[in-house]
């Protein structure tokens, strides 16, 4: 064996400890199952019955531009159902709106004309859930990056 290869053996060997050290690490230390624990809890309504889990969305517009948004909603904090609802279409909300926001093309998400965009979305989160409604939208943040 010639010393390059030497090397190369002893460069696997020593990444194949680390990676291997790395794992029972964060095996002996719980670090998967507080990941999945964060994981299954579902984001709790803010206070004052405004509901901002769906946090900040990221998509690529029909003809290429960033957009970005944070969406929030008030809703009725004591209708438990409804929360729980939020809580368990959390991802599912928050693909819809990057699908929709996908199909459009970037000068239909002009902030300026913000009214359309949210009652546009407001429709198709409505349409995902079965036990209570949007009413209003509210966008915390709306960029377009072009």
């Amino acid at each position: 064996m010639s010393k390059a290869e030497r090397i190369l053996v002893l460069a696997i060997a020593v990444l194949g400890v680390v990676l291997v050290t790395g794992t029972v690490w964060a095996l002996a230390t719980g670090a998967p199952a507080r990941k999945a624990a964060r994981e299954a809890v579902p984001a709790e309504p803010a206070a004052g019955g405004v509901y901002d889990g769906l946090g900040r969305i990221r998509a690529t517009s029909s003809d290429g531009a960033v957009v970005i948004v944070h969406l929030a909603f008030p809703y009725d904090a004591s209708d438990r159902p409804f929360r729980e609802e939020l809580g368990q279409k959390r991802a599912d909300l928050r693909e819809l709106a990057a699908l929709w926001l996908s199909s459009q093309p970037s000068d239909a998400l002009d902030p300026a004309a913000d009214g359309a965009v949210k009652a546009a979305l407001r429709d198709v989160l409505n349409g995902a859930l079965s036990l209570g409604s949007i009413e209003e939208l509210y966008l915390a943040e709306f960029r377009v990056i072009r």
